[in-house]
């Protein structure tokens, strides 16, 4: 058998793991990235952001998911999204974030997705949110929400673009795709 051919059969068959994240503006970043600095053990793995789809494992070349995101959001338009209050998911998941009002563009953009790439909803409800810490003991969540909250007004920007992001060698994750809402 050709080792070149071997080689790309299994190239091939491993999985690569991928999510699809909307980027913080720079004067958004900046409020944010201090505090994870400071509460987020994980911060220099990824830049703050809104996830929109999930890390997941996709085994196909990295063109044809591009692609078929692409088609799914060229056309979407401009997303206004509007930060909140601090919210926790204790005492199922370690993380303090600062919360996303409701957005039904997004939310169904969120479901549309997963469907487009015939994958399961990771979660029950589609609970978009900017992670600001993380691992914090039960104990401490209240002490260190008090902390946070006083940075985080209420905030908006409007995403024109969403990233396609994955992980270098199994740590910091760096976006691979930048697809715009050029509807």
């Amino acid at each position: 058998m050709n080792e070149g051919y071997h080689s790309q059969q299994v190239h091939e068959r491993r999985q690569s793991q991928f999510a699809l994240v909307l980027f913080l503006p720079d004067d958004l970043d900046k409020i944010v990235t201090p505090l994870r600095e400071r509460f987020d053990p994980m911060y220099n793995l990824v830049p703050p952001h809104v996830t929109i789809v999930f890390p997941f494992e996709y085994g196909r070349p990295l063109d044809e998911l591009a692609g078929l995101l692409r088609a799914e959001l060229e056309n979407e338009g401009e997303i206004l999204i509007e930060m909140d209050s601090i919210v926790d998911f204790y005492p199922s998941y370690p993380v303090i974030c600062w919360s996303i009002k409701p957005n039904d563009k997004l939310t169904n953009l969120h479901y549309r997705l997963y469907g487009r790439l015939d994958m399961a909803v990771p979660h029950r409800e589609y609970r978009p949110h900017i992670t600001v810490a993380r691992e914090i003991s039960e104990h401490r969540r209240v002490l260190v929400k008090e902390q946070i909250a006083p940075y985080l007004p209420k905030e908006r920007f409007v995403a024109s673009t969403a990233d396609l992001i994955m992980p270098l060698h199994g740590s910091k994750w760096v976006s691979v795709r930048t697809f715009s809402f050029e509807a």
